[in-house]
């Protein structure tokens, strides 16, 4: 899970995008018909191209149009707390003006708008609001932060999606109206005490060394989503066996829980893995002689034994990622989320949270 990422990205530098999760946005009602825009003719395409998806939101006021040329437009209203996805991207020149067009599909795929750079907005905008119902007040102004590996980093293993990892969208969706901290790094690991370069900033990589150099943002978390563990197992980590992985993960949890021995802490057992082949991990040996399965078992003992709540995405959403589906919601087939997955993510733990 951290194949090349400093080749691909600086920290932060992203694609931004999005896809709505109709089964917790809201029900897409029938598409309104379209009306003629005025001066219009002069639209003309010089280029188009197919990009990766991010969240994206729409603003109060935006245009939303069904074709390129811009030539018929729609209503916002019935879409302001979809989430959209990028899809295409189109230079076009408009009055004599260099613009750029986004194509944006919801996540059924069954509206499709082109829509104007400056007409949409991210996800962390305070002015999208879709914090679920039952959430009401109860989060409002709870710090969320994370530490473990790219998969709640936002890492989709060639690129970070900007600000809509799938603890960003917690937060979305329990309504906290704050940022996440997010300490998670890709190739992280439970053993270790590395430091990485992401761009041009040098970040602790390693649960322990970020434990220890974070301290004072550790202390202003109240929610902690720990998900950590499978670039331990991956052949070649240097972290030893499964024995050793969990007295490493034990001696953090004690460290985290002393810093900030208020906060309320998630263990999050690692998402499903598969090899090159396609074939899940569940069940194979590493080089150091434990499955995925064994080291996801430990794990949630030891969460348990420390207090921690443990979250098993397999059973509280075992639907979003499965073997038949993996190709679709795993950006590399293998372990890294795609952006329209790390929302899934997000509404099925803030569901779980918030019950």
């Amino acid at each position: 899970m951290f194949k090349f990422f400093n080749k691909y990205v600086a920290y932060g530098a992203v694609f931004l995008a999005s896809f709505a999760i109709t089964s917790f946005a809201f029900n897409i009602e029938s598409q309104p018909a379209s009306r003629t825009t005025a001066n219009t003719s002069k639209v003309q395409v010089s280029y188009t191209t197919q990009v990766l998806p991010h969240a994206y939101a729409l603003k109060k006021d935006a245009k939303i149009y069904t074709d390129v040329h811009l030539t018929k437009s729609i209503s916002p209203k019935h879409y302001l707390k979809t989430t959209w996805y990028r899809t295409e991207e189109v230079d076009l020149t408009l009055d004599g003006k260099t613009r750029k067009v986004f194509k944006v599909t919801n996540t059924d795929q069954t509206h499709s708008f082109f829509v104007l750079e400056s007409q949409l907005m991210g996800i962390d905008s305070k002015s999208y609001n879709v914090k679920l119902k039952v959430a009401k007040n109860h989060f409002l102004g709870q710090k969320i932060g994370v530490l473990g590996d790219s998969i709640p980093a936002g890492w989709d293993g060639f690129h970070f999606y900007s600000h809509s990892s799938y603890p960003d969208w917690v937060g979305k969706y329990l309504g906290t109206g704050t940022t996440t901290i997010d300490l998670a790094c890709p190739s992280g690991r439970i053993v270790g005490k590395r430091w990485a370069y992401l761009g041009k900033e040098h970040l602790p990589q390693d649960l322990p060394a970020v434990v220890a150099a974070r301290k004072s943002q550790i202390k202003k978390m109240n929610i902690i989503f720990i998900h950590i563990g499978t670039n331990d197992y991956t052949n070649g980590s240097g972290s030893g066996s499964l024995t050793n992985v969990i007295r490493h993960l034990r001696t953090s949890l004690k460290a985290v829980q002393a810093i900030t021995p208020h906060a309320q802490i998630y263990g999050i057992l690692p998402i499903s893995r598969y090899d090159a082949n396609g074939e899940n991990r569940q069940s194979m040996r590493d080089m150091y002689g434990y499955t995925y399965g064994q080291l996801r078992h430990e794990e949630q003992k030891l969460y348990r034994a420390r207090g921690i709540k443990v979250i098993n995405f397999q059973q509280i959403a075992p639907n979003i990622i499965t073997d038949q589906n993996k190709n679709r919601t795993l950006q590399d087939h293998e372990i890294h989320p795609t952006a329209e997955t790390a929302q899934k993510l997000g509404y099925a733990l803030a569901k779980k949270i918030a019950d």
